[in-house]
């Protein structure tokens, strides 16, 4: 009896994974995630009596009992899992970088940037029928969008830029970013500024910053140059004038 129940409760489960499970078309990725995470649970509960089952009949020289349905949903979660898993993942690490201080951006932005080409070599290896899926296309926005705007932060978090380029930044994004002068500002402001859609106005701006920079230690180096000259002056054919005393060669 107890095999006779186990297999209809896995008929009954290959059936609520097909109607409700995360693969259904059009579910929201979050939900999808949801949905995986009962369903593995759920898998492991019929893999452990499946494995009880199985020891029972070879200890008692029983006909093995095949399961095709659950072996096929256990093929489906996991291949599902590489999706959902990956999205997780993404998701979880871009929210956490919000939370960074803005200041220290500068330091952690190459890793931040290997980071995300794994995730992207990731999603591209994924098998062709996941593809289809919405969570796979909102997976792709997510990893192409930050990968836009991760070399935008790196080129905002130079010394180039000064206050004057954040008033420029804030007046191409139309918002108000309080950077200048504070420790507590957080990614996640210019995430939410949408940096991406204004990709060329942006890289304009700091192009332009690290050009003026360049004036300025130029500017620098001339004005160094000069502060340490000393120049002498002569009377000129005992007239009372005085002239710039020719420097020997």
């Amino acid at each position: 009896k107890d095999i006779s129940d186990f297999q209809a409760d896995v008929v009954q489960f290959r059936n609520d994974f097909t109607a409700n499970g995360p693969m259904v078309q059009g579910l929201p990725p979050m939900d999808a995630v949801d949905r995986l995470t009962r369903f593995k649970e759920e898998l492991k509960i019929r893999q452990r009596k499946f494995e009880l089952y199985k020891g029972g009949e070879e200890l008692f020289a029983l006909s093995h009992q095949e399961y095709p349905d659950l072996v096929q949903t256990s093929k489906e979660i996991k291949l599902a899992s590489q999706l959902f898993d990956l999205y997780v993942d993404v998701i979880r690490t871009i929210n956490e970088w919000k939370l960074m201080p803005w200041d220290t951006i500068s330091v952690n932005v190459d890793d931040m940037r290997d980071t995300m080409e794994s995730y992207a070599a990731r999603c591209k290896k994924l098998p062709g029928r996941l593809r289809s899926y919405n969570c796979y296309d909102q997976l792709r926005i997510e990893i192409d969008d930050f990968n836009t705007v991760l070399p935008l932060l790196k080129e905002l978090s130079k010394d180039s830029i000064k206050a004057r380029h954040w008033e420029e930044v804030m007046e191409t994004c139309n918002v108000q970013l309080d950077v200048v002068g504070n420790p507590d500002f957080k990614l996640q402001s210019l995430i939410e500024a949408n940096l991406v859609s204004v990709e060329e106005e942006i890289e304009e701006i700091t192009d332009g910053a690290d050009k003026q920079l360049k004036i300025e230690h130029q500017l620098g180096e001339i004005n160094a140059q000069w502060q340490s000259q000393e120049f002498s002056f002569q009377e000129w054919k005992d007239r009372g004038i005085h002239v710039l005393k020719a420097t020997p060669l």
